[in-house]
């Protein structure tokens, strides 16, 4: 039975770039965001192609119906492909393809540490003026939390953004009752044969070290350009950790010790380590 792959996260997370490395499987193909490439075609451009209209695996995808999609790509990539990769994050848009009995699918929840993402997420906002906007956001999610929302930092918005994202892919995930994986950014940067050969395992195919190469592979679909720095700086193996020097030190105590942080990593299994989040067992 053909695989499905769906990668939920929060974004910034690292998705494109454990797709990648899955999809330079022999028997992977990397989608990139089906979702934005499905809703806002005209807007969106292959990596490699650059027009949708002129990719060989998107052109025309967007008269498909929603229902056929897998089907439709499948029989755009070669037969020896055995899974696809979806990293479209969302739960709304997976939960249209759930149940499905046609394909065999499965979940991975990637985890980056919420100290990295407040970097990038203070930096979006401050760019593109939108920290009202998300402060508005999340006190609509957490109406309980109004004080700390209305009255603390920017910070704080980005602590309870991060809770609030990873506490419904993780509710989501459970309803489905799917195959499911929860993976941290730090065991893939850091650990990327065991935790690249763990993954396939689990998908049923042999781990291929090349993979980590992503870049010696063509993929189509979205890919951010961005990650040609992972590249530059030495491929999977670079660990990404420029939080480091952007957060002040009590920046980074406020985001380690919040108390809803906390909670819920544990209810994840995970902890603070200086490197990023971990599993406990």
């Amino acid at each position: 039975m053909k695989k499905l792959i769906f990668i939920l996260s929060s974004n910034y997370s690292g998705s494109h770039f454990l797709s990648l490395l899955l999809g330079s499987h022999s028997h992977g193909k990397h989608l990139g965001e089906l979702k934005n490439i499905y809703k806002s075609f005209d807007a969106v451009s292959c990596y490699i192609c650059e027009e949708l209209d002129d990719c060989r695996l998107y052109h025309d995808i967007k008269e498909c119906q929603k229902q056929d999609l897998y089907k439709e790509l499948f029989s755009r990539v070669d037969g020896n492909i055995e899974f696809l990769v979806d990293i479209s994050k969302k739960s709304e848009w997976f939960e249209n393809f759930i149940p499905n009995s046609e394909y065999d699918i499965r979940l991975i929840h990637l985890v980056r540490d919420p100290r990295a993402l407040a970097r990038r997420w203070l930096m979006r906002f401050d760019e593109k003026q939108i920290g009202l906007r998300e402060r508005i956001k999340q006190i609509r999610k957490k109406p309980l939390k109004i004080g700390k929302l209305l009255f603390g930092d920017l910070l704080t918005v980005c602590i309870y953004k991060w809770i609030s994202q990873n506490r419904k892919i993780d509710a989501f995930v459970k309803s489905t009752g799917l195959p499911a994986r929860m993976i941290t950014y730090k065991e893939l940067a850091l650990q990327p044969d065991e935790t690249l050969s763990s993954i396939c395992e689990w998908i049923g195919v042999d781990y291929e070290p090349g993979q980590k190469d992503y870049w010696n592979f063509e993929h189509h679909g979205t890919q951010k350009k961005e990650y040609e720095w992972v590249r530059e700086k030495g491929g999977a193996q670079f660990f990404d950790q420029r939080w480091r020097e952007f957060l002040t030190e009590s920046q980074t105590e406020e985001i380690e010790k919040n108390r809803d942080l906390q909670s819920l990593l544990k209810q994840f299994s995970l902890r603070f380590s200086p490197e990023g989040l971990e599993h406990t067992v």
